[in-house]
């Protein structure tokens, strides 16, 4: 089996308060939003990513496991319309983990 390396890249983020900044893009994941990520102190943290499509990034997480992170910001220069943007997907992204908490419990 070949690894995942081979495929994607290994490189570190930087951890912002907008989310997760890899070349010039913001990504951020329903992880991060539930773990406050962006509220803590902000670093670097590992990731791959696909050459061909910069529309997600896969996050390293600390138990060793991978999570997908989105694209949310095209440019970390945000003007009034890009923010309203913004704040609209992190709205949308925590009403989808609420959904799935919901389906979940019904199981």
């Amino acid at each position: 089996m070949e690894k995942l390396i081979d495929f994607f890249p290994f490189e570190q983020a930087e951890l912002t308060d907008k989310g997760i900044l890899f070349k010039g893009f913001i990504y951020s994941c329903s992880i991060a939003i539930r773990e406050q990520w962006y509220g803590k102190e902000f670093g670097s943290i590992s990731i791959y990513f696909d050459n061909y499509d910069d529309e997600y990034i896969l996050v390293l997480l600390k138990d060793g496991g991978l999570t997908i992170a989105y694209r949310i910001l095209n440019d970390i220069s945000v003007d009034r319309h890009g923010l309203e943007t913004y704040q609209a997907m992190f709205r949308s992204i925590k009403e989808q983990i609420k959904k799935r908490k919901k389906r979940n419990r019904k199981k």
